[in-house]
């Protein structure tokens, strides 16, 4: 029979197809372990990727795919990796060591109670595997455990004599029951195992670092030096010991000598040695020659661009950049670097222009996200910038101070209770470090869980006494009323930071649950008085000043802020309210307009241009700058607000009027503005009676004549013999407001 080719090749296909999902996902899992022998961590994790979508249930894929994304440096999704494959497969007694390894290096202790719990499921699967015993004893060591972390250590010593990290364990167990005799004869027992290792040396050299006997650690690791003259490790701890020995000149050469080793993480080391010793030029000419010896290291051009931008040399790091994109227009660290230049610079569109191109390219970048969420800072747009730290943050969970900045923006936007969440969906390795205590702190308080909060406090100030953890300490006392033990606190840290505006109000809010509130504007008063070119003090002075009723001298504390930073907007922007309020549109005008110049894309700037043409009557344009801030942020309960009511009042538009006043009512139900707004509605609607019932709210606990005014109007409508001494109250206060016309009107009317 004649061969055909075409036939043997659908053959071939058809046998191809008969492959089972586990032989696919075998295949599949081989190619991977090639490319992540080959560190082409990109492709082993396409492989393994592809082997779990074959065999959904397969741990052996899950576990590659865990080393894969540990050898790429994303710790946390690595950890995902191994919890599946340990799920999966709890025997998997490699997935649960690599597991514990990974959850050893937490600070925190239920995160180091779940690394024991695994590391002893891999002893138990495994007893004979010393790599699982020295892992449970590290755990176990972390824990406060020294004696049953030396249990293991001997085990592992037994199944393996020669063990130099389990010899090294050792030593840190008794070095962490205070026996230093026995760790040192742990230590003894590593040298004699190994007398020329380097290995040994640099531990010994450590050992002898930890008990300052500073002159026996300094020969060990000269001896590594010498043992093994390329072990940039050792070269690392000798250059450290003689920088703060305080031996610059003797360091000098042995950071030198890192930068010709083949490991060349720590080439840089010697540049950050330079600046450290104040030769900035000779630091950046350092980098200049890394960046050259190696072309392809977009690190070493990462670090040379930043050095460009710390020393003011903007053009030599924008021509770097530009050649490099040049050269390939598609290279990302470049792309990005350039477009946070671009922002600095204020040109947003071209920085919005070249992530774009990075995003198509990289969707999946972290890094990309968190220069959008700078973009979206730099213009104001709250929300977005939330948005885009939110994606930053599921693209690498792992990110701790994304984590924290997006937690402080949800506190700033009054939602305590999402950025507390936030924070508790962090990795556990993170949630026992002192910055996520501190914010997780200040949402509690913000929430009103005292209790939590106190604990949060006390565990953070076992760590260290910082001044978020003193001022949350003080926050805590006075709210228990414990005044005589808050002012002392709060007196040592704004003497320790005269700016800090937290501390400031605290003191005033200590005051005034205290009813000394007169103290409290003195207070502030002698403080601005002692610090009178402090921008941010003196602007806090004229807020309280205008709280007080007192805008004249409100506006000489804002222009001394002015004076003493002319690039500090807040005082700014408070003149240019206060001219607003006073009548002075022109001068008001002339300072929105400039500073809408400088950020045309500020949601904050259109706020205040909409009060600003709304006092102009200028109500067409006031609206725009309103429906501006409200589509940049649909939660700015201010700009709802007042889009509602001016549609209520210059337009028959009242159900898109209604619309934006209930977006307000349930972002700040306690809002009684919002109640004297739908009120107001509803009676241009002709809804009189429920238009009293919102507008009786709104007249609670407050004297605004507006509302009085509206309240009056209503009443009439009903027939409530309240209506006429409500008005005419009103017209008694505030005459001059455009809606004395319409209550004159009424009130003629009726006679």
């Amino acid at each position: 029979m004649r061969f055909v080719p075409g036939l043997a090749l659908i053959l071939l296909f058809c046998a191809g197809c008969t492959r089972t999902p586990q032989q696919r996902a075998q295949h599949l899992i081989e190619l991977g372990k090639r490319h992540l022998l080959q560190k082409d961590f990109r492709r082993a994790s396409l492989e393994f990727r592809l082997a779990i979508q074959a065999v959904p249930g397969d741990s052996e894929a899950y576990y590659q795919l865990g080393l894969t994304e540990s050898a790429a440096g994303d710790v946390a999704q690595a950890v995902v990796c191994f919890r599946k494959a340990v799920e999966l497969n709890p025997r998997h007694a490699a997935a649960q060591r690599r597991l514990a390894d990974l959850l050893s290096t937490a600070s925190n202790q239920t995160t180091l109670e779940d690394a024991e719990r695994h590391a002893r499921v891999a002893v138990t699967v495994s007893p004979q595997d010393v790599d699982a015993l020295n892992t449970l004893a590290l755990t176990e060591l972390r824990l406060g455990k020294p004696e049953e972390a030396g249990v293991q250590l001997d085990r592992a010593l037994k199944l393996l004599p020669g063990g130099l990290e389990s010899s090294a364990l050792l030593m840190r167990a008794r070095l962490a029951k205070g026996d230093t005799h026995g760790a040192e004869e742990a230590l003894d027992d590593c040298y004699r195992k190994s007398p020329q290792s380097a290995q040994v040396a640099l531990v010994m050299g450590r050992f002898y670092l930890v008990t300052r006997r500073y002159h026996d650690a300094e020969a060990q690791f000269r001896r590594a030096t010498q043992l093994a003259p390329q072990y940039a490790p050792a070269w690392m701890d000798l250059g450290m010991l003689l920088f703060h020995d305080r031996r610059a000149a003797d360091a000098e050469p042995v950071f030198r000598r890192l930068t010709v080793l083949p490991d060349k993480h720590y080439r840089p080391v010697y540049a950050l040695y330079l600046l450290e010793t104040g030769q900035r030029d000779r630091a950046i000419a350092e980098l200049e020659r890394l960046a050259k010896q190696d072309p392809a290291d977009r690190t070493a051009r990462t670090r040379l661009v930043k050095m460009y931008l710390i020393a003011g040399r903007r053009a030599a790091a924008e021509r770097l950049l530009t050649d490099a994109i040049a050269k390939n227009p598609k290279d990302a660290d470049a792309l990005l670097q350039r477009s946070e230049m671009l922002i600095d610079e204020g040109k947003y569109q071209d920085a919005q222009n070249e992530l774009n191109s990075v995003i198509r390219d990289r969707p999946e970048s972290a890094e990309v996200h968190l220069v959008l969420a700078r973009l979206e800072a730099a213009q104001g747009a709250v929300l977005a910038e939330r948005q885009e730290l939110s994606e930053a943050l599921q693209r690498n969970p792992a990110l701790t101070p994304v984590r924290l900045d997006l937690a402080r923006l949800l506190l700033a936007s009054k939602a305590p209770k999402a950025a507390l969440e936030i924070l508790e969906q962090a990795p556990d390795d993170q949630k026992g470090s002192l910055p996520m205590i501190v914010e997780s702190n200040w949402a509690l308080l913000a929430l009103g869980r005292a209790g939590d909060a106190r604990k949060g406090v006390a565990e953070g100030l076992r760590l260290a006494s910082t001044p978020d953890l003193l001022l949350q300490d003080a926050l805590l006392k006075i709210d228990a009323r414990q005044y005589a033990a808050a002012r002392p606190i709060l007196d040592g840290l704004l003497e320790r930071n005269p700016e800090d505006l937290r501390v400031l109000a605290a003191l005033v809010r200590l005051c005034g649950v205290q009813n000394r509130g007169a103290d409290a504007l003195r207070l502030v008063r002698e403080h601005a008085a002692r610090y009178p070119r402090s921008a941010p003090v003196q602007n806090y002075l004229g807020g309280m000043l205008l709280a007080a009723g007192q805008p004249a001298e409100a506006r000489t504390a804002f222009q001394a802020a002015i004076a003493a930073d002319p690039h500090f907007r807040e005082p700014r922007l408070a003149l240019a309210r206060l001219d607003v309020t006073e009548g002075k549109l022109d001068p008001a005008a002339r300072t929105l307009s400039a500073l809408l110049a400088a950020s045309p894309h500020d949601p904050q700037l259109w706020l205040y241009m909409g009060w600003l043409e709304n006092a102009r009557k200028n109500y067409p344009q006031a609206l725009d700058f309103f429906r501006k801030v409200v589509d940049a942020d649909p939660s700015n309960v201010v700009a709802l607000n007042n889009l509602a009511y001016l549609l209520a009042t210059q337009t028959e538009q009242f159900d898109e009027a209604l619309k934006y006043a209930q977006q307000v009512k349930e972002l700040a139900p306690n809002d009684k503005g919002v109640d004297d707004t739908i009120g107001w509605i509803m009676y241009r609607k002709g809804l009189y009676r429920a238009a009293v019932q919102y507008l009786e709210k709104a007249a609670q606990d407050q004297s605004d004549p507006v509302v009085a005014y509206h309240l009056g109007l209503a009443y009439l409508k009903v027939g409530d013999k309240r209506g006429e001494p409500t008005l005419r109250a009103a017209l008694k206060k505030a005459p001059d407001l455009p809606e004395a016309r319409m209550a004159e009107q009424v009130l003629a009317d009726e006679r």
